[in-house]
């Protein structure tokens, strides 16, 4: 039965039409295709004569009752800057939760059996199960995966059940007591980030790169596709290429086609709130609005929260979360701790790092209009003709050395270090026992003798931004079409060796030796000796365990870093064994160096 032929059926039985005129002003479909639709279920034995139904269409019916619904509410909805304490499916519009609406127009439908999928802030949906029973089942990687593992957690849920996503706001319920199939909805307009689009005979298909139709992440999956759906949940659940897919993935079939047909919207009467100017075009009187970004922004530059526009998040860094916004015709960049945040860096000594920059009266640095150093916010002007350094571009990486030795040259001084002993024994303890890693004890036993040899090595200090990855080192497009390096993102900055800001580029730009060596050639434009490039060795190792510590403790925090923490300890561990046999009997004398 094609798409159409369900829907004048479904008129027929809902709207309890008794002419081919009265179907056809209800679907919209012209008088000819009523027609033959009718005949074709006439035909087919799912209508008699009269239009009433028949045994085979009350069994269809029947069959395909929905019983239940899972909500999917785990995630933290990062996309929600500046608001990002609350689960996006608590977010309130004209007084109501975005999920207490789900569920009271699910109960109005006769659906009482409902389930929701928590992870984010668990705790704060506890009240659901007094207040509507509902039951709770727990995502437990919801930090480390998207809404496809969420909705793996139930799939033993699925036949005949109703998926949601939680922070979808209804203006009309979609659901109904009876379906006469599965389907998926999506609205008419073109999304750049669909995975799905419709077909002329309304069948859904995965979209090709470049998006398809807005998805609005609402299905309806009956007894006979349900099998393929939770088939297709254990199989990429399982796959490392799914683990940010979103849920429908799971949806698509063979020949890239999706269960189900394509139930598509119009107009606002569904609507996906992703972003913050979604609460706002919704309810622009929502009391989740009311921000403390907002709030700042609006008094540094002396505008209502109503002029601050094209609010989204960026991606967000391994420490903080970026927000874009514009105001009097300018963009900038809202940064905001990220967790734990304020027990990895020092917002004060931050702030004693821009002042000493601003000193050089060169631009050396992101452009800083505003910076707290007790909340960590920071307020900066956005580069829109910018992007990172290509970590793969040699002429790129040569220029960002370039400017890292030009920097260190201007020899800065701050009254505070950056002491890689004591800072790597202060991220174990705030790791605790948290350790995946079995040989983590010997492996550190091995970097203390590194420490041990750097500390022989001759070396100069000044400041040195340390976390000088390559996505800090921005490419900004002047207006004569050059570009030029600016370095950013100062909040580990101290004085150090600033040799060690070349060890950190290079593993977190996962480069191998040949590439580390190329970076280090780049940087003394040919000219280091053995001994500093063998120095350097070490604080590759010795960073590489630094920041496995770090992500532990991130970890605790709910951000798993799994790939990037894994990478980091093997490079501890392989350049120890590296430097050892390079340096078998311990370093070597210092000769006549230039060390910056």
């Amino acid at each position: 039965m094609k798409k159409r032929d369900y829907i004048v059926l479904s008129t027929v039985v809902r709207g309890h039409c008794a002419t081919q005129q009265e179907v056809a002003a209800q679907t919209g479909y012209p008088l000819g295709l009523v027609s033959s639709s009718l005949k074709y279920l006439i035909k087919e034995g799912y209508l008699a004569e009269d239009y009433f139904l028949t045994p085979k269409t009350i069994e269809m019916f029947r069959r395909n009752t929905p019983r239940r619904a899972v909500i999917l509410a785990a995630g933290p909805g990062l996309r929600m800057v500046p608001i990002n304490n609350t689960p996006k499916a608590l977010l309130t519009i004209g007084g109501e939760s975005l999920i207490e609406r789900l569920i009271n127009q699910l109960h109005r439908t006769g659906i009482y059996n409902i389930a929701v999928v928590v992870g984010y802030q668990k705790e704060k949906f506890d009240y659901l199960t007094g207040l509507y029973n509902v039951e709770l089942i727990e995502n437990p990687r919801w930090a480390e995966g998207d809404s496809l593992h969420s909705l793996a957690c139930a799939a033993h849920l699925l036949n005949n059940c109703y998926v949601i996503n939680g922070d979808v706001w209804c203006g009309e319920c979609l659901f109904s007591r009876s379906e006469y199939s599965s389907w998926y909805a999506v609205r008419s307009y073109f999304d750049d980030h669909s995975i799905v689009r419709v077909t002329r005979e309304m069948e859904l298909v995965g979209a090709k790169k470049g998006g398809g139709n807005a998805m609005c992440g609402i299905a309806y999956l009956c007894d006979e596709t349900s099998a393929i759906v939770q088939a297709n949940l254990e199989r990429l659940s399982a796959d490392p290429d799914y683990k940010r897919a979103c849920w429908e993935q799971a949806l698509i079939g063979q020949g890239n086609r999706l269960v189900g047909y394509a139930n598509v919207i119009t107009g606002m009467l569904v609507m996906p709130v992703n972003t913050y100017e979604d609460l706002r075009l919704l309810d622009s009187g929502s009391k989740h609005l009311e921000s403390r970004r907002m709030a700042l922004i609006s008094q540094l530059f002396d505008v209502s929260a109503g002029e601050v526009t094209d609010i989204h998040p960026l991606s967000s860094g391994m420490t903080n979360h970026l927000m874009h916004f514009c105001c009097k015709g300018k963009d900038y960049l809202m940064r905001s701790p990220g967790e734990g945040t304020q027990k990895l860096v020092s917002r004060q000594k931050e702030s004693a790092v821009y002042k000493a920059l601003a000193s050089t009266g060169m631009e050396l640095s992101d452009k800083v209009l505003y910076l707290n150093p007790d909340t960590g916010y920071k307020v900066t002007e956005f580069w829109t003709d910018s992007r990172p350094c290509d970590p793969e571009n040699p002429q790129e990486v040569a220029a960002c050395m370039r400017h890292l030795r030009r920097f260190h040259q201007q020899k800065l001084q701050v009254d505070f270090r950056f002491d890689l002993r004591a800072q790597l024994d202060y991220y174990e303890d705030l790791r605790q026992d948290s350790m995946p890693f079995a040989d983590y004890d010997q492996t550190r036993r091995h970097i203390n003798e590194l420490l041990l040899r750097i500390d022989e090595c001759p070396k100069e200090e000044c400041l040195a931004h340390i976390d000088s990855v390559y996505d800090n080192f921005l490419m900004v497009r002047q207006p004569d079409g050059s570009q030029q390096v600016r370095l950013i993102d100062w909040e580990y900055a101290g004085m150090s060796d600033p040799h060690l800001d070349i060890a950190m580029f290079c593993i977190y730009a996962y480069y191998d030796r040949d590439q580390i060596d190329q970076t280090i050639d780049f940087y003394f434009e040919g000219g280091c000796s053995d001994l500093v490039r063998q120095k350097i060795y070490c604080y590759v190792a010795v960073a590489g365990l630094l920041w496995t510590n770090w992500c532990e403790y991130k970890g605790r925090m709910g951000v798993k870093y799994g790939a990037y923490e894994m990478r980091q300890y093997q490079y501890a561990k392989q350049f120890y064994e590296y430097v050892v046999s390079l340096w078998p009997d311990g370093v070597p004398a210092a000769g006549e160096e230039a060390l910056v």
